[in-house]
């Protein structure tokens, strides 16, 4: 009986493990990302629509003093709204680059010229990529660069993401809802004889 009852209490509580999703927005406003190259943008509904003025051109957001990104995952744009953004040439990427402003040392998320331009597609850096001399609590600069000349896309959302665990505990109410039981735990038939619980109570079957 003791065992039995202990095994009862002991399934009453279910400790489950769980991945929490936390993100954290960057804000769009032309103000933060008006200091691009070969690039236009203004704030519309929806987001923040770039125009480029050359060959290549580029919206960028910086943060002076630098910040401190090595909590995160990932940085995810989300960008649609791309006309003309299409062809043989097109290209569309996002880099991340520290302090030193380095080309040569940045992280990168890329678009080859199979996107979609009809459908809205997600530039993402994956910031626990291993990146020889990159320092990631020096962030300072993110750059959506974009080909052809002319081409427009509209950025809807920047945002920063990571996984956490989360420890959830559960209290789980065992209901029999009229199954019968033996002293064992096993579920038993309406014709068994001898003592049986239901519904938690104990009580004997002739």
């Amino acid at each position: 009986m003791k065992k039995f009852y202990s095994f009862i209490i002991a399934a009453m509580t279910a400790v489950t493990m769980c991945a929490e999703t936390v993100q954290q927005d960057i804000a769009l406003t032309p103000d933060d990302w008006g200091w691009g190259y070969n690039c236009s943008v203004t704030a519309v509904e929806g987001g923040l629509q770039a125009q480029l003025t050359g060959d290549w051109g580029a919206l960028s957001t910086g943060w002076d003093p630098e910040i401190d990104l090595s909590g995160w995952d990932k940085i995810i744009i989300l960008v649609d709204r791309m006309d003309g953004c299409v062809g043989e040439w097109f290209q569309l990427k996002a880099y991340l680059r520290d302090h030193a402003d380095n080309e040569g040392c940045q992280m990168e998320g890329l678009l080859g010229n199979d996107a979609d331009g009809s459908q809205q597609q997600y530039l993402v850096i994956d910031l626990k990529q291993e990146k020889t001399g990159f320092d990631l609590t020096k962030a300072r600069v993110l750059a959506i660069q974009c080909q052809p000349n002319g081409a427009k896309f509209l950025v809807s959302r920047v945002y920063l993401e990571k996984e956490e665990e989360a420890t959830a505990i559960e209290q789980v109410t065992l209901r029999s809802n009229g199954i019968r039981y033996n002293l064992l735990g096993q579920p038993v038939g309406e014709d068994y004889k001898g003592i049986v619980i239901l519904n938690g109570h104990k009580m004997i079957v002739r």
